[in-house]
C-alpha cells in the first residue's frame, strides 16, 4: 500500500503535516475530512521525490518554477475552496511553505491584499505570473467564483505540466543514446585508434584510403580534443542568448515551420497551447477580444505567434473568429473549420477544448512515432559507425600482412 504525505490545517489554521498509508489521494483526503481537516498538499512520497528532481534547474534564478506554481495554485484553491477568506489562506500558504522565495511571494500578496488590492492586481506586480494566469483570476473576481477559477487554473497548468513531462521523458532514453554513442566513438578515437596505429608505424605499404581517413580523425581528436569542450559550451550559451531576443529567434523559428515533420509536430504542439489557453479563458469568462492576445502570448513559436497577433488585430472590425484564423500563415484547416462549426452552432468553448484535446493527441502520438524511428536509427548509426572503425583497422591488418582479401 503506497504512502502519502499530507498537508491540512485545523479550521483554527494550526497547520498539521504527516505521512499515512492509503489506497489512494482521495483516501487521505477522506480520512482528513473526517477528522474535520482541511486537505492542502497530498503526495504520493516516492511520486514526491521524483518530481523533485525533476524541478531541478541548470541555472539559478530568483523566479518560481513552473512546478512552485503549481504547487501555489493547487495549495490556495484548496483553501479558497474550503470557504476560508483569502487572507487567511495566503496565511496558512506562509507557514507551510518550505521554499524562502515562495514565502517571500505570498508574503508580498498577503501585504497587498491586506492593503487593499485585489488579488489579481497583486499578482500582476509579481512577474511570476502570466498575463494568463493573471486575467483568469481577474475574470474569476468578477464573477465571484475565485475557487472555480483556481481549480480551472490549476487543472490547466496540471495538464500543460504532463503534455511537457511526458515529452521530456520520451526524449531522455534517445538523448542517453546520441550522449553515448558520441562518447563512445569520441573514446575509440583518442585511445584505442592510436595504440592498434603502432602496428603500422615503419611499415612502407601505403595504407586502404578507409584505414587513412579514421587515422586522420584519430588524429584530429588527439591533437584538439579541447575544441569540443568549447564547441559545446558556446552553442549552450549562443541558444540562450537567441532565446533572449525575438529578432534572433525569428530566423530560427521560420527555419523550423520550414522544415518537413518538424513543422507539423510544431504546429500541432501551437495549436494545442493556444486552443486549451482560448477555450479556458473564455469559460471563465474573459471576453474574446481581451482573450486572443492573452492566449496568443503562450505560444513559443515566434513567426507563427506574429501571424496570429497580426490577425487578431482585424478582430476588432467584428469579424467572425474563423474570418481572422483562416488568413492565418500555418493555420490547420481542421481547426479553422471546428472553430466556424462551434461559432454557428453557439459552441465555440466546448469546440475550443475538443481543439486542444484533438491536437495535444496528435503531437503525443507523432512524439512516438518520431521516437519510435530514432531509437533504432541511433542503435544502427552507432554499430555502423564503430563497424566502420573496426574494418578500416582490419583491412590495414591485411594489408600489411599481404594476406589476400
Amino acid at each position: 500500500m503506497p504512502t502519502f504525505e499530507y498537508k491540512a490545517t485545523t479550521p483554527e489554521g494550526n497547520i498539521l503535516t504527516g505521512q499515512r498509508d492509503g489506497q489512494s489521494e482521495q483516501s487521505v483526503v477522506a480520512w482528513l475530512q473526517d477528522a474535520n481537516y482541511i486537505p492542502i498538499h497530498i503526495r504520493e512520497v516516492d511520486a514526491r521525490a521524483s518530481s523533485a528532481g525533476s524541478s531541478l534547474t541548470l541555472f539559478n534564478t530568483n523566479q518560481l518554477s513552473n512546478d512552485q506554481v503549481l504547487e501555489f495554485t493547487e495549495q490556495l484553491s484548496t483553501l479558497i475552496k474550503s470557504k476560508l477568506p483569502l487572507d487567511h489562506a495566503l496565511k496558512i500558504l506562509q507557514k507551510i511553505s518550505t521554499s524562502d522565495k515562495v514565502k517571500s511571494l505570498v508574503k508580498n500578496l498577503l501585504d497587498k491584499v491586506e492593503a487593499g488590492s485585489e488579488f489579481s492586481a497583486a499578482l500582476e506586480a509579481q512577474k511570476e505570473f502570466s498575463p494568463f494566469y493573471v486575467n483568469m483570476i481577474r475574470a474569476s473576481e468578477a464573477s465571484g467564483n475565485l475557487d472555480s477559477g483556481l481549480i480551472q487554473l490549476y487543472e490547466y497548468l496540471d495538464g500543460v505540466k504532463k503534455m511537457r513531462d511526458k515529452i521530456l521523458s520520451a526524449l531522455l532514453y534517445p538523448l542517453i543514446l546520441l550522449i553515448v554513442a558520441g562518447l563512445s566513438v569520441v573514446m575509440i578515437l583518442l585511445f584505442v585508434v592510436p595504440k592498434i596505429t603502432e602496428l603500422f608505424v615503419g611499415s612502407d605499404q601505403a595504407l586502404p584510403i578507409p584505414t587513412q581517413i579514421v587515422i586522420g580523425m584519430s588524429n584530429a581528436v588527439v591533437s584538439y580534443w579541447w575544441i569540443l569542450p568549447i564547441i559545446i559550451i558556446g552553442l549552450v550559451y549562443y541558444a540562450r542568448y537567441v532565446a533572449r531576443s525575438i529578432d534572433r529567434k525569428r530566423p530560427w523559428h521560420k527555419l523550423l515551420l520550414k522544415t518537413p515533420l518538424v513543422s507539423d509536430l510544431i504546429i500541432r504542439g501551437e495549436m494545442a497551447k493556444f486552443s486549451n489557453s482560448l477555450g479556458t479563458l473564455i469559460s471563465n469568462g474573459v471576453n474574446m477580444q481581451t482573450a486572443l492576445p492573452i492566449a496568443n502570448a503562450t505560444l513559443t513559436n515566434v513567426v507563427f505567434s506574429e501571424s496570429i497577433a497580426h490577425a487578431i488585430e482585424s478582430f476588432k472590425e467584428g469579424k467572425s473568429l474563423f474570418g481572422i484564423m483562416s488568413k492565418v500563415d500555418h493555420f490547420p484547416v481542421l481547426a479553422g473549420q471546428m472553430i466556424n462549426v462551434g461559432e454557428e452552432t453557439g459552441e465555440l468553448e466546448p469546440m475550443l477544448t475538443r481543439i486542444g484535446e484533438i491536437y495535444q493527441r496528435e503531437v503525443s502520438n507523432a512524439m512516438q512515432r518520431f521516437l519510435s524511428l530514432l531509437e533504432p536509427l541511433l542503435i544502427v548509426s552507432l554499430g555502423l559507425m564503430i563497424g566502420g572503425i573496426i574494418i578500416s583497422i582490419l583491412m590495414a591488418i591485411i594489408s600489411v600482412n599481404d594476406l589476400p582479401l
